[in-house]
C-alpha cells in the first residue's frame, strides 16, 4: 500500500513500516558508491556480478537500519508508549513514538534507553558479522568483502548515532543525562540542541576544512556531504533548542496558568438552558466570553467527563423553536480521553499535546471526589502565549 509517507511493506505489532520515496534515491547510491569498492576487492569478478553485490549490500543495508529502528519502537511499547510509525528514508530512518497517558511515566533512564537500543542493535550486527568471518572455513570472496563492509558500516552507523547532539540517538543521551542532573527534560533538549550545533561544526571542519589545508583543494564529495548532513542537523537542532526555550518558560508555570476557564453543562441538557450561559444576560455577566464546556457524568465514578464544547456560530443558527433540543447538538466534539490533572506538572501538558494532536485538553480538579472539570487547554492558544 502506497502513501505519501512511502510504501507500506509491513506491520510489527500493529505499528506501520513505511519505505520512504526518498529511501530508492539512498538506496541507488549506496550501489554507485560501493560497486567499485566490490570490483576492487573481487578482481576476479565480472561487472555484472559487483553489481550484484552491491545490491545485495543495499539490502543488508535495508535490514541494518529496519532493525535499528525497530529496536527504538520495541523499547518504546515495552514501556506502554504509542508508537505511530517507522519509516525508512534518505537519512536511515525514523521511529515516531511518544509518551502515551496509558503507559508507564517518562523518566531519564526510560527515554535513554528507547534512544540507545538502536546503535547498540548496529553494535550487535556488527558483532555477529565479525563472529561470522572468524568461524569461516574459507574466509575469501564475496562473502568475506560482504562481512567485512557490514562489520565496518554498522560500526560507524552504532557509533555516529552515539554522538552527543540532537537529532543523533547521541543527543538524546545528553537530554536525558542533562535532565537527570538538573530535573529538567527542557534544559536536556536544549543542551542536545547546542551539542548537535557543535557536532555540524566539527563536522565541516573535519571533512571540508581540514581536507583543504591538507591538499589545497576542496574535496567535492565531502562538501557536498557536509552541506546536505549539516543542513539537516542545523535545522533539527535549533528547532529543539527553540521548542525548549518555550517549554522552560512553561516549566515555570502551572497548568492552571495555562488552561482557559470554562463554565459547563450537561450534554443532555436543552439549549433553551444553555442560552443564558452565552447571552450575558445574568446580573454581573455582561462581558463574560468563557467557553462552555459539555459534560457527561462517569456511571462508574460520577466524575465529569469533557466530552465537547459548545459552538457558538452553530447555536446562533438554531432557531428558538428547537431549543428543546439537547447541547450535544451545537457542541464540537472532545476525546474524552485528553484530559490532565490541575495538579500535573507543565511536561505532562505536552506529553498530552503529543498524544492528542490538535485536541483541547480538559483540565480536571481530582483534589475532591467526584472530580470536576474546571477549565480547558487549547494548544494553539498556549502556543500563541509562548511566543508573545
Amino acid at each position: 500500500m502506497t502513501s505519501k509517507k512511502g510504501l507500506k511493506i509491513a506491520s510489527v505489532a500493529g505499528v506501520p513500516i513505511y519505505v520512504s520515496w526518498s529511501w530508492w534515491i539512498f538506496a541507488a547510491l549506496i550501489m554507485v558508491v560501493f560497486q567499485p569498492t566490490f570490483a576492487q576487492a573481487l578482481p576476479g569478478a565480472t561487472t555484472a556480478w559487483t553489481w550484484a553485490v552491491s545490491a545485495f549490500f543495499v539490502l543488508i543495508m535495508f535490514g541494518t537500519v529496519l532493525i535499528h529502528e525497530l529496536a527504538h519502537a520495541l523499547a518504546a511499547m515495552a514501556f506502554g508508549w504509542q508508537v505511530n510509525e517507522v519509516t525508512l528514508n534518505f537519512w536511515g530512518g525514523v521511529t515516531i513514538y511518544q509518551h502515551s497517558s496509558t503507559g508507564k511515566p517518562q523518566t531519564p533512564l526510560r527515554s535513554l534507553t528507547v534512544a540507545i537500543v538502536g546503535p547498540i542493535s548496529n553494535l550487535v550486527i556488527a558483532g555477529v558479522a565479525w563472529l561470522l568471518l572468524q568461524v569461516l572455513l574459507d574466509p575469501t570472496g564475496t562473502t568475506m568483502v560482504v562481512l567485512n563492509l557490514t562489520v565496518w558500516t554498522n560500526l560507524l552507523i552504532g557509533i555516529f548515532n552515539l554522538l552527543p547532539g540532537h537529532p543523533l540517538d547521541g543527543g538524546r543521551v545528553v537530554e536525558s543525562s542533562v535532565w537527570a542532573a538538573t530535573g529538567s527534560r527542557a534544559r536536556g533538549m536544549r543542551a542536545a540542541g547546542w551539542s548537535g550545533r557543535f557536532i555540524v561544526i566539527a563536522l565541516v571542519v573535519g571533512v571540508v576544512l581540514v581536507p583543504w589545508l591538507a591538499t589545497g583543494e576542496p574535496w567535492i564529495f565531502g562538501l557536498v556531504i557536509a552541506a546536505l548532513i549539516g543542513t539537516m542537523f542545523w535545522q533539527a537542532a535549533t528547532s529543539a533548542i527553540r521548542a525548549a526555550e518555550l517549554q522552560m518558560v512553561a516549566e515555570r508555570m502551572r497548568i492552571t496558568d495555562l488552561m482557559t476557564p470554562v463554565r459547563t453543562i450537561l450534554s443532555d441538557a436543552s439549549i433553551a438552558k444553555l442560552i443564558p450561559l452565552v447571552t450575558g444576560t445574568r446580573p454581573g455577566f455582561e462581558y463574560e466570553q468563557l467557553p462552555v464546556a459539555v459534560l457527561d457524568i462517569s456511571d462508574t465514578t460520577g466524575h465529569e467527563q469533557l466530552v465537547g464544547i459548545v459552538d457558538v456560530g452553530a447555536l446562533s443558527g438554531v432557531p428558538r423553536g428547537s431549543w428543546q433540543l439537547p447541547v450535544s447538538v451545537v457542541s464540537r466534539r472532545v476525546n474524552p480521553a485528553a484530559r490532565i490533572s490541575a495538579r500535573d506538572a507543565v511536561d505532562e501538558l505536552f506529553d498530552r499535546f503529543m498524544e492528542f494532536p490538535d485536541e483541547v485538553i480538559g483540565v480536571v480538579d481530582d483534589s475532591e471526589i467526584p472530580h470536576r472539570i474546571i477549565g480547558i487547554v487549547d494548544p494553539d492558544l498556549v502556543a500563541r502565549r509562548l511566543h508573545a
